[in-house]
């Protein structure tokens, strides 16, 4: 099932389904019980109640990601859900990352145009990833820019303002996209700038405690190993998407420089290392900053 398409849902329904979940004795509940919980028909018109789709596309998307399992009419946490708890909304959209981006759910990915699964959100967080992290980007700016891009044969990320639609739900709650911090005005659709920060942040606070110090050509390539959508990794490769950067990319770089700013990572340059990375900077007078050594500040839950 496509997640850029119905019937899939986006998060915010998913995470609603799922926290009642969550809370249930055994984290499982009867079906008709558990929609009748978290959708009344109070909440509806009159005479939609049976015909909103709502309850039952959430439930279907957890049930393809793996999240949740079915059992006649019974719903249940899977074994991957089980360490989830009602107050962590961040955990479950880590949880729906890696279930997301899962080697197995994206076999073939560049083989043909198969939309199964959640093939066509990892084509497109592929190639929107291969833009410029400073420029905020509409529907209608990804129309023009995604033209050749990809494969011919795989079909263009967003060939419809729908598919647009749902990647500016689904991709800033994956942590690869958020709203720039000024809107722009005079576009129809939502606006993203492909800022994978939280994505990043949450890697690395999860993979290394505080304190840790690493090579950055290490880190660099743990980082894109764990999220293979960004520049450089396995279905952006696969893809036939370019590097925008021969060391690190504009996305990534973008996240590790403000992870620096934030404070919860510190960038260094030793002058006894043995290796280094160029990073894409703008503030620099050359356009890049060389970078070390990586150290760990905070724990992922700061």
């Amino acid at each position: 099932m496509p997640l850029l398409n119905d019937p899939a849902s986006v998060p915010t329904a998913m995470w609603i389904v799922t926290r009642h979940l969550v809370g249930c004795p055994g984290r499982r509940q009867n079906r008709q019980t558990l929609k009748a919980t978290v959708s009344p028909a109070s909440l509806l018109p009159p005479g939609r109640h049976d015909s909103d789709t709502t309850f039952e596309y959430a439930v279907k998307t957890l049930l393809d990601l793996g999240i949740a399992a079915e059992d006649g009419e019974q719903l249940a946490l899977a074994d991957v859900a089980k360490s989830l708890t009602p107050d962590d909304v961040a955990a479950f959209d880590d949880l729906l990352r890696r279930q997301a981006l899962d080697a197995g759910r994206n076999e073939n990915i560049a083989d043909s145009g198969n939309q199964t699964g959640p093939k066509d959100l990892v084509r497109a967080l592929s190639w929107f990833l291969t833009l410029d992290p400073y420029a905020p980007m509409s529907h209608d700016d990804v129309v023009q820019k995604q033209r050749g891009a990809i494969a011919e044969s795989l079909g263009n990320p967003f060939v419809n303002d729908f598919r647009w639609n749902r990647f500016t739900y689904w991709a800033p709650a994956l942590g690869f996209a958020a709203p720039p911090l000024i809107p722009r005005l005079g576009t129809k659709s939502q606006t993203l700038v492909p800022d994978c920060t939280t994505a990043v942040r949450r890697t690395m606070q999860a993979k290394w405690p505080p304190g840790t110090r690493l090579p950055a050509r290490d880190a660099v390539a743990a980082i894109i190993d764990e999220l293979p959508v960004l520049p450089g990794g396995r279905y952006s490769v696969a893809l036939g998407l370019a590097a925008d950067a021969p060391d690190v990319s504009a996305t990534l770089s973008f996240a590790l420089l403000c992870a620096d700013e934030y404070g919860w990572l510190q960038l260094h340059r030793r002058s006894d290392a043995d290796d280094e990375v160029l990073l894409v900077d703008p503030d620099q007078s050359n356009g890049t900053r060389r970078v070390t050594h990586l150290d760990i500040m905070e724990p992922i839950d700061e």
